[in-house]
């Protein structure tokens, strides 16, 4: 497997991804008009594509910040199913993790002021209550659960799932 970041020739593989993980496990819950552009949401900071050996794209993880006053959030995690259980989702938040932990480095040298807690930068996601294959993977990886709530949105069948808000102390 390859990691790197995304580039715009990417999003055709991705979007069929992204289709394969919607018809087999529900995520994203509603189909996007346009899922080319959901996999770059509103204050988008980067994305990272994994590849496997015969150069096809299994997964990406992007980080955006959406608004201006919070940190960064991990967005868009994504493993295509027939290539989970090889680490990938693993590499890729792994990947995420050290270009957000890069990012607050270099503005704290700039003397920007970074989201931080205790002094390190702090790195959001949230996840639903019903993947727990996902928050399992949080977990292994040191995310702390902060809080439990219902999600600001509802499946089609009109249930409001319980999210999982996570975060992560950079060092």
């Amino acid at each position: 497997m390859h990691i790197r970041p995304r580039s715009h020739d990417d999003l055709q593989q991705l979007v069929e991804v992204l289709r394969r993980t919607h018809d087999q496990d529900g995520y994203p819950a509603h189909w996007p008009n346009d899922p080319a552009s959901w996999l770059t949401p509103p204050g988008h900071l980067g994305a990272w594509t994994a590849w496997s050996p015969e150069a096809v794209v299994v997964g990406q993880v992007g980080l955006a910040a959406p608004h201006a006053d919070a940190g960064p959030l991990v967005t868009r995690l994504v493993v295509h199913p027939d290539h989970r259980g090889r680490g990938i989702a693993d590499a890729l938040l792994a990947t995420a993790e050290s270009a957000a932990a890069a990012a607050a480095a270099a503005a704290a040298a700039a003397g920007a002021s970074a989201d931080a807690v205790g002094g390190a930068p702090v790195l959001r996601l949230d996840v639903t209550e019903e993947t727990p294959s996902a928050w399992r993977l949080y977990e292994r990886r040191g995310w702390r659960l902060t809080h439990r709530a219902p999600a600001d949105w509802a499946k089609p069948d009109g249930t409001v799932p319980t999210m999982r808000w996570y975060e992560k102390h950079l060092v």
